[in-house]
């Protein structure tokens, strides 16, 4: 790079010094801001236990089932902001089961699309509108938890998780939310 009477050098093009500090500072700031993503990323891994209980301080974690046996876990008590991101790395051989913590006062709100391995079908499924599914059951086959699955999950308001996914199912899809384990 040679400068030359206002202007960069590189190669055989030459490109004006203001333009080319635009866009450096621009590459930096694309920089600065894919690292404070990256940064910091929590990975939790859940494996065949009941009972499992995530903390607010979880929160922003992506919890892997990885393992296919059944897996419960329970979200912390609701608070704005809370985030978790649950992603099926081993297709699951028994439910996977996420639930909120305190039944009926809290719940889960939108939905996620489920498309099928092995049958040339897809369909989306919502929580009830009142908030009153507690719980999201990943069966391996119908309500998803083949590897690959993924659900977000947000409390938007103190007392309901926005969920947001996409099910892999080995079967005709079938809704993953329920007032009980399904």
């Amino acid at each position: 790079m040679i400068t030359k009477g206002g202007f960069l050098t590189m190669g055989t093009k030459r490109v004006g010094l203001a333009r080319t500090k635009a866009l450096l500072e621009n590459l930096k700031r694309e920089i600065q801001l894919n690292q404070a993503t990256l940064v910091g990323q929590k990975a939790k891994v859940l494996t065949m236990s009941n009972g499992l209980v995530l903390s607010a301080n979880d929160s922003g974690a992506y919890c892997l089932f990885a393992a296919a046996g059944a897996t419960a876990v329970t979200l912390p008590a609701p608070q704005v902001g809370l985030t978790f991101t649950f992603i099926t790395t081993v297709t699951a051989t028994a439910d996977h089961v996420i639930r909120t913590a305190t039944l009926n006062t809290d719940g889960f709100l939108g939905g996620v699309m489920s498309n099928s391995d092995t049958v040339t079908k897809a369909d989306s499924f919502s929580a009830d509108a009142d908030g009153s599914n507690d719980f999201i059951t990943l069966n391996g086959g119908t309500t998803g938890g083949a590897a690959g699955s993924r659900i977000t999950v947000v409390c938007i308001d103190g007392e309901n998780w926005a969920v947001s996914g996409q099910l892999i199912c080995l079967a005709d899809p079938a809704t993953p939310f329920g007032d009980a384990q399904l």
